[in-house]
C-alpha cells in the first residue's frame, strides 16, 4: 500500500496544486495560497487526530500472548518426566517450617504427598491457607528429615515446575541446612514467572485467579490443599499451551504492595 492510498484525494489534489504553482507573483495569488495551505493543515490535523484515535483503540485491545510463551508451554507439556511441586510451610518468615510436600505428574498422578510434623502448633491462619489441620500433622506427620529424603527420591530424574519456585527452593534449602542434610537439587522452572511473561504482567498473578479464569477454580481456601494447587498448576500449563489462559474480557488479578501486612495475601496461590 502506497502513502497516497492512505491520504484523502482532496488533500492530495491541494498538495499537487500548490506544488505546481511556482513562486508567488502577486498579493491575490499569495492570499489564495495561504487559504489552500490552511485547508491542507486543517485536513492534516484531522488525519492526525484520527490516527491518535486508532492508536488509543489499539492500546485497549485484549493482549495477545507471545507465541514463544505458548511454544515453551507446549514443549514442557510434552516432557515425559514433567512433575509439579508444592511446598506448604508454617509461614513466609526465614525459620518457617515445611509441613507438606507434594509432587504430582503432568497426568495428575501423585508421586509424593507427605505431611511433616513441625516443632510448633499451626496457627489458625496457616491452617486456613494450607488446608491442613493440627490433628492431621499429629496423626500422619513424619519427621522433616524423612520427608526431605523421600522428596529427593521422588524428584530424581524429573523436570519440576513450581508456582513460585524461588520460595520453594528457599524453604527446602533452609530445611536441609537446619538439619545438616545434603542439598536437594531441583532441575526445572518457575511456572509463576512464565505466566507473568505470557500475560505480560509486571507483578505475579495468583494461581487461584488464573484457575478461576480458565474455568477450573480451586476449592475455597479453607478446603484447598497442596494437591488442589498442584492440579491447578497443571491446568494453567495446559491453558498456556492452548493459548487459553486469559478469559475473554476478564482482567487478570495481580498482587499489590498493599498486601504486605497480610500473610495470607502474600502467598502466590
Amino acid at each position: 500500500m502506497t502513502t497516497d492510498a492512505c491520504i484523502p484525494q482532496s488533500l492530495i489534489a491541494l498538495l499537487n496544486q500548490e506544488r505546481g504553482l511556482g513562486p508567488v507573483r502577486q498579493i491575490d495569488d499569495l492570499q489564495a495560497r495561504l487559504q489552500r495551505r490552511g485547508t491542507i493543515m486543517q485536513q492534516l490535523h484531522q488525519i492526525e487526530e484520527a490516527v491518535r484515535d486508532v492508536q488509543r483503540q489499539l492500546r485497549t485491545l485484549p493482549h495477545l500472548p507471545p507465541l514463544k510463551c505458548i511454544q515453551w508451554a507446549q514443549a514442557i507439556q510434552a516432557l515425559p518426566n514433567l512433575a509439579f511441586l508444592e511446598v506448604d510451610t508454617t509461614g513466609l518468615y526465614e525459620d518457617a517450617e515445611i509441613i507438606r510436600l507434594v509432587v504430582m505428574s503432568i497426568h495428575g498422578e501423585t508421586l509424593l504427598d507427605r505431611l511433616v510434623t513441625p516443632s510448633r502448633p499451626l496457627s489458625r491462619q496457616i491452617a486456613t491457607i494450607t488446608g491442613i489441620e493440627q490433628i492431621e500433622l499429629q496423626t500422619a506427620g513424619i519427621p522433616i528429615t524423612d520427608a526431605l529424603n523421600q522428596l529427593r527420591q521422588a524428584i530424581r530424574g524429573t523436570y519440576i515446575l513450581s508456582y513460585n519456585l524461588e520460595f520453594d527452593e528457599g524453604k527446602l534449602r533452609e530445611a536441609v541446612q537446619r538439619h545438616q542434610l545434603d542439598d536437594i537439587t531441583i532441575i526445572g522452572e518457575d511456572l509463576m514467572a512464565r505466566a507473568m511473561s505470557y500475560l505480560q504482567l509486571s507483578s505475579y498473578p495468583k494461581l487461584e485467579h488464573l484457575c478461576k479464569q480458565i474455568g477450573q477454580p480451586l476449592p475455597p481456601q479453607s478446603q484447598q490443599t497442596a494437591l488442589d494447587r498442584a492440579r491447578g498448576q497443571i491446568a494453567v500449563l495446559n491453558a498456556m499451551a492452548n493459548a487459553m489462559l486469559t478469559a475473554p474480557g476478564t482482567p487478570i488479578a495481580q498482587s499489590t504492595d498493599t498486601d504486605e501486612d497480610d500473610e495470607r495475601d502474600e502467598h502466590p496461590f
